[in-house]
């Protein structure tokens, strides 16, 4: 379940965190009234849960989350911490006080303009559509802080090229078209697992980044970069939930032989 994608997920996810609080006896009115929606609406929702095994009804308004709806409370609940992580983090922890490099010489108190160039935040005179105050004076090329932000920054954000390889249990790098793979790739290239270096260093690729890769390919993608990210086939779908959580649209590449 990807809780954030639409707004039906974000009621499943809630109706199935309501019965859990609750089981086993809830109404379902008691629902509609927590989330301000029609008991109709709940009826159909625990209808469709029920059906999927998320929920068991045992009658008369007795519901009980299952082990699989268990997995689902979970795995959307991760869900919402990683972008609740990534929107205090990358977000709110950087709206008081932007640092940029300064394109040409800034006394303090000048009314800068911001613009983001291949992920690198730049302060300078001139119009655009963000602008702000430097709290400090610095030369060209050097870090100047920037308060009192107004407009917005304008981005391009680039869709994740997320290439996966086999485990060494399926094969492993061995089992991977290298030309393939090395034509897949673009921008930073990131890479994370044992199989995935493999893979790379047999297609003849030197990755960027080796560790904490998942992190800096969300950073990157952010702030409008391409990325690729070579990942092991079991780390992958943690990899895609947190590129989810943060927003970012992947293209996800199987470079195996076939």
């Amino acid at each position: 379940m990807t809780v954030l994608e639409k707004k039906r997920e974000v009621t499943r996810f809630q109706i199935l965190v309501e019965v859990a609080a609750s089981q086993p006896q809830i109404k379902q009115s008691q629902i509609a009234d927590s989330l301000g929606i029609t008991p109709q609406a709940v009826s159909e929702y625990i209808k469709d849960l029920v059906a999927e095994g998320m929920i068991s009804s045992g009658g008369r308004g007795q519901y009980t989350v299952t082990p699989l709806g268990v997995e689902s409370i979970i795995a959307g609940a991760r869900e919402l911490k990683d972008y609740s992580d990534y929107v205090l983090n990358n977000v709110i922890g950087q709206v008081t006080v932007w640092a940029a490099i300064a394109r040409e010489p800034v006394k303090k108190d000048d009314v800068v303009s911001l613009t983001m160039e291949a992920g690198i935040l730049y302060a300078g005179r001139g119009g655009g559509s963000a602008s702000g105050t430097a709290i400090n004076a610095a030369g060209a090329g050097e870090d100047v802080g920037v308060a009192g932000l107004k407009g917005l920054i304008p981005l391009k954000q680039e869709k994740v090229t997320v290439i996966r390889i086999p485990v060494i249990a399926a094969g492993g790098s061995h089992g991977v078209d290298g030309a393939l793979l090395k034509r897949s790739v673009s921008g930073t290239v990131c890479v994370a697992g044992i199989e995935a270096l493999a893979a790379l260093g047999k297609a003849g690729v030197k990755p960027d980044v080796r560790f904490g890769s998942v992190e800096a390919v969300v950073e990157a993608a952010t702030k409008g970069l391409k990325v690729t990210l070579v990942i092991s086939e079991d780390m992958a779908p943690q990899a895609i939930q947190k590129l989810e959580a943060a927003g970012i649209s992947y293209e996800a590449v199987d470079p195996a032989r076939q």
